[in-house]
């Protein structure tokens, strides 16, 4: 089965309990399912009694530790999550993954719940940039190194929805976006890009986006070397 995912990326304080109590009862809502386990470990084993105590649960992190990963899901929907924060966001950027089930792109009101949830999303979290399109097209962009995409030397890609927040929009030039089916989200500064009615059914290539911004600003996955750090994208601290 070929999922749906979401990815956000922030350099945002994640460690803010109000935060994520707004932003699982959006998800809730948009779902119509509520959060049912959250958990450090996978397959996950605690159940969720309230958004409350999630927040709290999500928020906890020793004085030792650096980072917190959680593993999360609503409900009998298949929808699940995983969070990954950082209490210093470098060199690792904060991000919160979704993953749906393939169905979801089989009517209108399933695109639309995405859309919503993506944009919803970026409104919380504050997203430098996110991404959302099939597994199996994300991973397409996976580096012939096999390491980790370093965000601050290059970006994973365009897909079928896209967000960049305004340092990016203005680092790739705004009149670029002009000419690629891009809106504002509300409440927002950055841009969003929706190249089709469905991960399947695209309008403008991928690449062709990609090449317009500037290739070199994003994974080559036949590259076979690792870029530098601030040449193709932006730092961190260029992002704050």
């Amino acid at each position: 089965m070929n999922e749906i995912q979401m990815t956000f990326y922030s350099l945002l304080n994640l460690f803010d309990r109000s935060l994520w109590v707004k932003l699982l009862s959006e998800l809730e809502r948009l779902f119509g399912q509520k959060l049912s386990h959250l958990d450090v470990n996978d397959p996950l084993r605690k159940k969720v009694s309230d958004l409350e105590t999630a927040a709290d649960y999500i928020c906890s992190i020793g004085k030792e530790e650096s980072s917190r990963r959680l593993f999360g899901k609503f409900g009998k929907s298949k929808i699940e999550l995983s969070i990954s924060i950082f209490k210093e966001a470098a060199p690792f950027p904060n991000s919160l993954s979704i993953y749906f089930p393939e169905k979801v792109i089989g009517d209108k009101e399933g695109l639309c719940m995405l859309r919503n949830a993506f944009e919803e999303s970026n409104r919380c979290l504050k997203s430098f940039y996110s991404i959302c399109d099939s597994m199996d097209t994300i991973a397409s962009k996976r580096k012939a190194t096999g390491y980790a995409v370093d965000l601050q030397a290059e970006l994973i890609g365009v897909f079928w929805l896209t967000y960049f927040g305004k340092a990016y929009v203005d680092y790739f030039e705004e009149s670029k976006f002009l000419d690629i089916p891009s809106r504002r989200i509300e409440g927002l500064d950055g841009s969003m890009m929706d190249l089709g009615e469905s991960p399947i059914s695209i309008a403008v290539a991928r690449y062709q986006v990609e090449a317009l911004l500037g290739k070199e600003s994003f994974v080559d996955p036949s590259l076979g070397y690792d870029k530098p750090v601030g040449k193709n994208a932006l730092r961190f601290d260029q992002l704050r």
